[in-house]
């Protein structure tokens, strides 16, 4: 977070939220939601332009970001300068090339999505409903400009690719980075690799030119 701060030029918030599978769907969305609305309502007293909120995320926080920037859309909520969505899972990843080159091994894998999902979803709940799988969502229009990222070695690398694809269809103003010799989970590991840090610092700048933009 403090990389994405220096480099952006912006405010960051690191937003914590309750964790599966003792806190399951909604509640995480239902936080993320109440804290961009309560950003938008006391941007003012913490010098924030409400012109250029932005809600990002990686991975799990991608998801989120997707479904709250729908959520906002479809309710007439205050409306996101930005959506940075990186590496999301907008779709479980099982029948895609991705999702069975990185069935398992990685850092994060196919398998581990499963148990996610089972821990995350209460049982009998729809799982192909948009706001847990944002790709199904019936309308892709009228949502927050995109800096949307994805990686070669990830399982979700497809379904967030299919994402941009169908923001970019629906006439949304997009930016889609792919870094094909990358893993899941890149901003996590700038400590550990020369090149998680170098493509982290570049998302940083997009971010900053974006919300420069908005």
């Amino acid at each position: 977070m403090r990389r994405l701060c220096e480099g952006s030029g912006v405010q960051v918030y690191a937003v914590d939220y309750k964790l599966a599978p003792e806190y399951q769907w909604p509640v995480q969305i239902e936080e993320g939601e109440f804290v961009v609305r309560w950003l938008f309502a006391h941007a003012g007293e913490r010098g924030v332009d409400p012109q250029r909120i932005a809600l990002g995320g990686d991975s799990a926080g991608g998801n989120q970001t997707c479904v709250v920037a729908q959520k906002l859309r479809d309710t007439g909520g205050p409306r996101l300068a930005l959506q940075m969505p990186l590496y999301p899972e907008t779709k479980m990843p099982f029948e895609t090339p991705a999702g069975v080159e990185n069935v398992s091994g990685g850092y994060v894998d196919t398998a581990g999505v499963l148990l996610f999902v089972w821990s995350l979803v209460p049982q009998g709940v729809d799982y192909s409903q948009p706001y847990i799988t944002p790709l199904n969502a019936k309308d892709f229009s009228n949502l927050p400009k995109t800096l949307l990222v994805t990686c070669g070695f990830d399982m979700l690398r497809d379904v967030g690719h299919a994402y941009a694809k169908r923001l970019a269809e629906a006439g949304n103003d997009l930016t889609y980075v792919h870094y094909p010799d990358l893993p899941h989970g890149i901003i996590q590991m700038t400590m550990h690799s020369k090149r998680c840090l170098e493509a982290t610092e570049e998302i940083a700048r997009l971010l900053g030119n974006n919300l420069k933009k908005a």
